[in-house]
């Protein structure tokens, strides 16, 4: 089951998360770049009404991983945190989910490393527009 967290967490959330990954590669001496723990994803979901966004947000707090996050701002939209998602496999599981609910969403994916989330709000307000 996912996390649900409020939107104003998001930038805290993934501080922390990166903090947590970059104590726990020091103690184990790795040095080297790992996907899984050094990657993840974001996606934007935009549902045409709140009846699809009901039911979309039951569905993924049912089969979201429990390290997935997701946080519900209302105004149709679903935040979804992908740890250890590159972009291909986010698209491939949001194609998937989009089918299953009737094509009721449009949505964007943006794959991050910690280096680039100094700005995430910048960077969601300006992925958001796009939609």
């Amino acid at each position: 089951m996912a996390q649900v967290f409020d939107l104003s967490c998001l930038q805290s959330l993934v501080n922390y998360s990166f903090a947590n990954i970059a104590r726990v590669k020091k103690e184990l001496n790795l040095d080297e770049s790992i996907n899984s723990l050094d990657f993840f994803c974001i996606a934007i979901l935009k549902f045409d009404n709140q009846k699809n966004l009901k039911y979309a947000v039951e569905i993924l707090n049912k089969i979201l991983r429990n390290s997935d996050a997701f946080f519900n701002e209302g105004n149709n939209f679903i935040y979804l945190v992908l740890p250890g998602t590159d972009e291909s496999g986010a698209t491939y599981i949001l194609e998937d989910f989009r089918e299953f609910l009737g094509n009721t969403f449009k949505y964007k994916v943006l794959e991050l490393k910690q280096d680039n989330t100094k700005d995430l709000g910048k960077i969601l307000f300006d992925l958001k527009k796009i939609l």
